[in-house]
């Protein structure tokens, strides 16, 4: 097995266009990019077909680390596990729902997609789509065939510092000018089940629907709460909220220092900056930067007054 010393790296971001984007993101997080609409920034990814991370002081993607470096991140899912992105639409995402893993293996081959939300920032829409009112298969394609999609879909209400577990088989829809950062296992299936029927400006068309396969996989009657909130507790001057660890699926905390602060995980993790500007050991941080620490790293020391999310995966 290849060895390379452990350090602290920078996470290069993936911009996405999206047909709900807009440019407020790249404002935000200091991004430069000629691509327009940014919908989506992948700050974690490693799908080598669709986007694969840049790590800059070792001028490899995060894929080829992760094959060639095991010991960077100690853990035995064959692919990388996570991905994490930032979300900013300025129209409502498609309604849409993803598989759970036993469908993805039997069906393509490949892992399922559970996600989960931390809300950063609100505007006018407080608004997300999660759950709806069907009780069976029969119900729900029944009132989404004939539009009611009012009396088929639950909405809920969402501030900055909420936190959403979105399992596979959740329908779901981000809603406008909600910025969001999602965690979700580290695969790109998506069942899109209504789109507003809107056209993208650029083809001219609609975008596919994926109804029947959408109903295939959906849960009935839909059975997740609402956001929750989780008590913060005080750690060597991290205030640290636990979101969700939940084994072979995804880890989630915020950590929020107001001056100097030590923080450590035995695991890898990303730590995305969403607020604030300061130092991680000896690197400068501001917002919509990512740093990779890799597994049994060590104690790392934040300086300034910054709110952080990590990002991990254990076995």
């Amino acid at each position: 097995m290849k060895t390379m010393k452990k350090q602290i790296v920078h996470v290069e971001p993936i911009f996405k266009e999206r047909i709900w984007g807009g440019n407020q993101i790249k404002t935000r997080f200091h991004g430069i990019t000629e691509i327009d609409p940014v919908g989506e920034i992948w700050s974690v990814a490693a799908l080598k077909e669709f986007g694969d991370n840049r790590l800059s002081e070792l001028n490899m993607s995060l894929s080829e680390v992760y094959e060639q470096y095991p010991d960077w991140f100690g853990c035995s899912s064959r692919n990388f596990p996570i991905r994490c992105t930032f979300i900013d639409p300025i129209a409502w995402l498609s309604v849409q729902v993803h598989p759970t893993d036993v469908y993805a293996q039997k069906t393509m081959n490949t892992s399922g997609k559970s996600e989960a939300w931390y809300i950063i920032e609100t505007k006018e829409n407080h608004k997300v789509q999660f759950g709806h009112s069907a009780n069976n298969r029969e119900e729900f394609a029944q009132l989404a065939q004939t539009g009611n999609w009012d009396q088929l879909l639950r909405f809920v209400d969402v501030n900055p510092g909420d936190f959403l577990n979105v399992p596979a088989g959740t329908i779901h829809a981000i809603g406008k000018d909600i910025l969001a950062f999602e965690i979700a296992q580290n695969t790109d299936i998506t069942f899109r089940i209504y789109d507003y029927d809107r056209v993208d400006k650029k083809t001219g068309k609609t975008r596919d629907l994926h109804f029947e396969q959408g109903l295939d996989v959906l849960k009935f009657p839909h059975q997740e709460s609402g956001p929750i909130h989780p008590d913060a507790f005080e750690d060597k001057g991290c205030m640290i909220t636990n979101f969700i660890d939940k084994a072979h699926y995804f880890t989630l905390y915020k950590i929020e220092t107001t001056n100097q602060g030590e923080f450590n995980m035995s695991h890898f993790y990303f730590l995305s900056v969403i607020e604030g500007k300061g130092q991680v050991n000896d690197i400068q941080v501001q917002p919509g930067m990512t740093l990779l620490i890799p597994s049994q790293f060590g104690p790392i020391n934040i300086s300034g007054e910054i709110i952080a999310l990590i990002s991990s995966y254990h076995d």
